[in-house]
């Protein structure tokens, strides 16, 4: 059972140090290399960060394996594309302008419907051939924020937003916020998929040492992660139950808690070239234990929403409080 704060950091400390979390960071810099983003952060390839950007929006809300197949199969948006389509002459919807203009679009691909409808039959935006209309007011909005917040160099512009940060007790905090929030003006993209996006990206040059401690500062709190602290205690423990959603980001919140927890777990325990507080890993770790792909333990495959967990071969057994989502339904009769 979880019942104190101390408790919740050994759950933290007994999932962290399951296998494969060790080499998290290694994992990460070295699928960056594969994939060139590393090369295109010290190029300043920006088409080809782009479209890094643009296939990390394709997951949301979607299973890997499905995201992959569609992409595949269609396609995604890419840099000379959309330059092209917004360069030619025969679109007239003014939100097209330029980024501060680019409000309001609400393209839907189903509803075939916008921001402006009068407009919809010459618009660009829908060309792109994603599986859904946010991605592609994604794509028209990310290559407009780009060319015009960011005059064509997003990482001249992310260095400027860290050196511009205010002082603090805690400047790498006010360096990761300060990037959340300027890169958050992209229509549609939420802060947990911006973290997950920028806890990746800002580790991937390692000639740009500035960059990686705010990108192991980076919490992304999905589903699985909410769950996990809900069902072992760790939310009671810290008196801030509450369902998933706005206010897991809140400062009483999944992504509070999980720092703090940072903060009590020393994480060079489990590497030692870790820093102390590293709060990625641990909210990395956290999804790892539960997803499907991964350890496959704590998820809604394993346990019923409105049971306590019954897995009593869970390495966290004798530890965690096993609790429901929801509560249980009462008995029949």
């Amino acid at each position: 059972m979880v019942a104190t704060i101390d408790e919740a950091v050994a759950i933290i400390a007994r999932v962290a140090s399951l296998p494969g979390n060790a080499d998290y960071l290694a994992d990460t810099q070295r699928g960056l290399r594969l994939a060139g983003v590393t090369a295109a952060v010290a190029t300043r390839n920006i088409p080809a960060l782009y479209r890094w950007f643009m296939d990390g929006f394709s997951y949301q809300a979607i299973s890997d394996q499905t995201a992959l197949a569609y992409i595949a199969n269609h396609g995604n948006a890419d840099w000379p594309t959309v330059e092209t389509l917004l360069g030619a002459r025969d679109h007239r919807c003014p939100k097209l302008t330029d980024f501060g203009s680019y409000r309001g679009c609400r393209y839907r691909k189903s509803a075939w419907t916008c921001g402006n409808p009068e407009t919809l039959p010459t618009c660009p935006v829908p060309s792109l051939p994603l599986r859904k209309g946010i991605l592609n007011e994604q794509a028209f909005s990310l290559f407009l924020f780009i060319r015009d917040r960011c005059a064509g160099d997003l990482v001249g512009f992310i260095d400027s937003v860290i050196a511009s940060a205010g002082e603090g007790s805690d400047r790498t905090a006010a360096q990761r916020e300060a990037l959340l929030d300027a890169i958050g003006e992209v229509q549609g993209v939420s802060r947990k998929l911006m973290s997950m996006m920028l806890s990746m990206l800002l580790v991937a040059d390692p000639n740009r040492p500035h960059w990686v401690p705010i990108g192991q500062s980076m919490v992304a709190i999905d589903s699985l992660v909410h769950n996990f602290l809900h069902r072992t205690g760790i939310l009671a423990a810290y008196g801030a139950s509450h369902p998933y959603g706005q206010r897991c980001f809140s400062r009483t919140g999944c992504e509070s808690i999980i720092r703090d927890l940072a903060d009590r777990f020393d994480a060079r325990t489990v590497n030692s070239e870790f820093p102390r507080s590293f709060p990625r890993m641990v909210q990395h770790a956290i999804w790892r234990f539960c997803a499907i792909g991964e350890l496959d333990v704590c998820n809604g495959k394993n346990i019923r929403r409105d049971r306590f967990c019954a897995l009593t071969w869970c390495p966290l057994w004798s530890m965690c409080s096993r609790l429901p989502l929801v509560a249980p339904e009462p008995p029949a009769g």
